[in-house]
């Protein structure tokens, strides 16, 4: 075989490997995904929940950055003008987004929780935005959103 021959038919192997390992298990019931589907969301980097609060974040940022402050309310970020989800709420446990400006402790141990899942419905954990506040005034608040184990929450 030529190396053009080699390479071509190694590209196809590496498609069929890869198809393969994209199919879905044969052992799931429609059951168990319709459980997972009405109770529960994976953990995924494109889930709704993890976008609103990221959407959040912006306006949370300026209102600080405004204000020198966390806003009273979540509802008070619409005073920055900002665009900003409507609906407050988790997309997939519909539940109302807890807010908390004195915190929780994030679990690695850098910052606090402020915004979060009310339930773990997404994979047993929650989507919160955990923030680090400045050491100095001329430094900004940082904010990130986070997947958190739902053990990191008062019972």
């Amino acid at each position: 075989m030529t190396l053009g021959r080699q390479s071509w038919w190694a590209g196809v192997a590496l498609l069929a490997a890869f198809v393969a390992g994209c199919a879905a298990p044969a052992h799931r019931s429609a059951s168990t995904d319709q459980k997972t589907a009405a109770n529960q969301a994976p953990i995924s980097n494109t889930d709704a929940c993890a976008a609103r609060l990221h959407d959040l974040s912006g306006p949370l940022l300026l209102y600080y950055a405004t204000n020198h402050k966390l806003p009273p309310s979540l509802e008070a970020l619409r005073s920055t003008g900002m665009d900003m989800p409507e609906d407050l709420t988790c997309p997939v446990s519909h539940q109302p987004y807890v807010y908390n400006p004195q915190g929780l402790p994030a679990p690695n141990g850098m910052g606090k929780l402020i915004i979060y899942d009310a339930t773990p419905a997404h994979s047993g954990m929650r989507w919160a935005v955990a923030i680090i506040e400045p050491q100095r005034q001329i430094d900004p608040l940082i904010a990130k959103v986070v997947a958190v184990p739902n053990t990191s929450f008062p019972k």
